[in-house]
């Protein structure tokens, strides 16, 4: 009987162990059915992100072109150096051993580090752009030992002309945080994005695609192999209007001046054919990131090279206005070309002198329009202002783009100003003045325009009164644009005028004049002050003995060849002085090369 008990006892014990067993077997292969099979997507993902690892490709950018082909931006193949962050806690030592074999400053010590603490999600972090040959041989050896190094062939941009081109091309840099945050693309690490000129301007069109490459990782993340590769796309390219060979003429001819500028335009499709602001700088310095001693250089000059003169230097135009205060005065009937005025070198309005430029020689005797401009009486002027009135002169400034953007295709350009008396009213709360509108007459006090927007206006003066768009890319649509409505005999008198104004043994240029007949220019000088002129130094003749920033400004605006004009010019001089003896024989020397260089 108690045998039979045990026995008992010892099958349900069997049975209760069994059943246990069964149900630790039965939960084990439920377990491993949801581990493999329900859950087996969710766990392979979370073993490829260990086992594959992707890198983004950087697109190559679009290159920029001059008219006939000539490349003005491009890229080079280089190599740079990656770390993968996926050994983050590491980075610091990597670094650390690093430095000895290739060249680590402390600013890409500082952003590495900067960029390590909010960027760790990212598979790599660019450490060192356009290695050596050294370099690459060094890492390439030490490889085996620096684990978490990538190495990897890039495309660099490079300028081949970057102080010939810089304003109008531009230059690239490093992506800004500000930047990344409006596209998640510039967050690839060494990207680079245009900051000016056309490579701002046409940034969109020319990053391209980025590509992107899925590689395969040990447990060290040491790359095992490339498992595919979807290619990156290049970004357009750009064909600009510019003229390469006038362009480094120009800038070659600026160099006699401490600072200058200088536009051609074509004045009938109103092409920029060469853009030249001088001082430039080394575009090159800027794809890499420029150091803080070289940008101090360049921010520290006096004469701005940084800044692009043509477009955002807003200066008075002088005299060169003076052909817009006529064929405003001939269009209101203030004057006809056989009205004259008497300039005995000075005009007394009120209690107050103004001077004409010659006043010590007597003056200009009697005078009619067509010698007024020429000679650039300034007592003509004063007579035309305080008939015509200020506001007249500001709506035929207008017409011509002056106090307005041009449009083109750069960044920073400045609208300049043409006052009236509801400027004045409205931003200065005061009544205008008639003391104003003289000065406003021979293109001084508070009018500005930049050396584009003058030659805009040269270019319509010549070409008919046609209005043109300024622009630089090759294949822009040009619409059909009607003649500003004002008399044939009206611009044929201003352009006799600024003919003589060259031509002529008494015009302000005439030192300056082309002497081949079929390549003539005609012009207008301008030279406005930058500080009042006491009548001491009227008397002593010493004004121009001044301090250079004191000095006036030298201009100069004109087209040529005289017969069948086709190029436009402004040149501007900086603190030169006179326009007819600085700015003149600069002018003479661009058009004469345009005539030569461009023949079709």
């Amino acid at each position: 009987m108690k045998d039979k008990e045990q026995q008992q006892l010892f099958t349900r014990r069997s049975l209760i162990l069994g059943g246990i067993q069964g149900g630790l077997a039965l939960g084990l292969v439920g377990r491993l059915y949801v581990l493999q099979v329900l859950n087996s997507q969710h766990y392979q993902l979370l073993s490829d992100k260990n086992r594959i690892q992707s890198l983004d490709l950087l697109p190559a950018r679009g290159e920029i072109f001059d008219r006939s082909g000539v490349l003005l931006a491009g890229n080079q193949t280089t190599y740079r150096c990656l770390i993968n962050l996926s050994k983050a806690k590491e980075v610091q030592n990597l670094l650390e051993g690093l430095k000895s074999l290739i060249d680590i400053d402390a600013q890409t010590l500082e952003r590495v580090t900067g960029q390590l603490k909010k960027r760790r999600k990212a598979f790599a972090l660019l450490l060192k752009e356009n290695l050596s040959w050294d370099e690459l041989a060094t890492l390439e050896l030490h490889a085996p030992d620096l684990t978490g190094i990538l190495i990897e062939k890039n495309q660099s941009r490079f300028y081949p002309h970057p102080q010939q081109t810089a304003h109008v091309v531009g230059y690239v840099g490093s992506v800004t945080e500000k930047e990344a945050l409006a596209n998640y693309q510039l967050e690839i690490p060494g990207f680079k994005v245009g900051k000016t000129g056309l490579e701002k301007h046409q940034d969109d069109k020319m990053r391209g695609q980025p590509g992107l490459k899925r590689l395969e990782v040990n447990a060290s993340q040491r790359v095992v192999r490339v498992l595919d590769t979807v290619e990156s796309i290049k970004g357009q390219d750009l064909h600009l209007t510019l003229d390469s060979p006038l362009q480094k003429a120009v800038g070659e001819i600026l160099q006699t001046a401490q600072s200058a500028s200088a536009v051609v335009l074509d004045v009938w499709t109103g092409a920029v054919l060469a853009l030249v602001s001088h001082p430039a700088f080394d575009a090159n310095l800027f794809t890499n990131g420029i150091g803080k001693t070289q940008w101090k250089s360049l921010i520290d000059n006096p004469h701005r090279p940084i800044n692009n003169k043509i477009i955002s230097g807003q200066y008075s135009p002088g005299s060169t206005f003076k052909m817009i205060v006529a064929l405003a005065a001939l269009k209101k009937g203030v004057v006809n070309p056989q009205t004259s005025f008497h300039c005995p070198g000075h005009y007394d309005f009120y209690n107050h002198r103004f001077h004409c430029w010659n006043w010590r020689t007597g003056g200009h005797g009697n005078m009619t329009l067509e010698p007024a401009l020429s000679q650039s009486c300034d007592v003509y002027f004063y007579n035309l202002a305080t008939t015509l009135g200020v506001d007249a002169m500001a709506e035929m400034a207008k017409e011509f783009g002056l106090g307005s953007l041009t449009g083109i295709e750069l960044v920073s350009e400045k609208s300049g100003l043409v006052p009236n008396k509801n400027w004045k009213r409205l931003m200065k709360k005061q009544p205008w003045t008639a003391g104003e509108t003289i000065n406003i007459s021979i293109g001084q006090g508070a009018i500005l325009a930049t050396p584009l927007q003058l030659a805009k206006m040269t270019a319509m003066l010549a070409n008919g009164l046609r209005p043109i768009q300024p622009h630089l890319l090759k294949n822009t649509v040009l619409s059909a644009q009607t003649p500003l409505p004002h008399s044939e005999v009206f611009q044929n008198l201003i352009k006799a005028g600024m003919t003589g104004a060259v031509n002529d043994p008494r015009g302000n240029a005439y030192n300056a004049r082309i002497l081949d007949s079929e390549k003539q220019m005609a012009g207008k000088t301008g030279s406005t002050q930058v500080a009042s002129i006491t009548q001491q130094q009227r008397d002593q003749n010493t004004h121009n003995d001044r301090p250079y920033h004191l000095r006036e400004h030298a201009l100069f605006v004109g087209y040529a060849p005289v017969d069948h004009p086709r190029f436009a010019v402004t040149v501007v001089v900086e603190h030169g002085g006179g326009g007819g003896k600085v700015a003149a024989p600069l002018a003479r020397d661009i058009l004469v090369a345009a005539q030569q260089l461009i023949k079709v």
